[in-house]
């Protein structure tokens, strides 16, 4: 009988310890996740801003003109031209009338 006791508490002991731990990284996952979530947002945000700019700034040249400026800074990236758009992973770059309209 006493070997009985003896392992009942052993195992309800490592039982509680295992929930706890469990309990603890669920919340752990949850936080980091929360503040993930709110840093990509943030980051999604100042690409936008960032878009922007370029679009402003990126008026004066052609999309001839930005495609070459593209490949020079970026000589080992996969850059493709099709119709009024520039891709570069992970930007597509858009072009109305041969000037920069919008960066995605």
């Amino acid at each position: 009988m006493n070997k009985w006791k003896s392992a009942f508490w052993v195992c309800f002991v490592l039982l509680i310890f295992t929930n706890l731990f469990w309990g603890y990284s669920v919340i752990n996952q949850a936080v980091s996740y929360s503040y993930l979530e709110v840093s990509f947002y943030e980051q999604k945000r100042a690409n936008k801003v960032l878009g922007n700019l370029i679009v402003l700034g990126g008026k004066q040249f052609s999309q001839k003109d930005f495609l070459h400026l593209l490949r020079q800074a970026y000589p080992d990236e996969f850059i493709v031209e099709k119709d009024n758009r520039i891709t570069m992973f992970p930007n597509t770059f858009e072009f109305e009338n041969n000037r920069l309209s919008e960066v995605k």
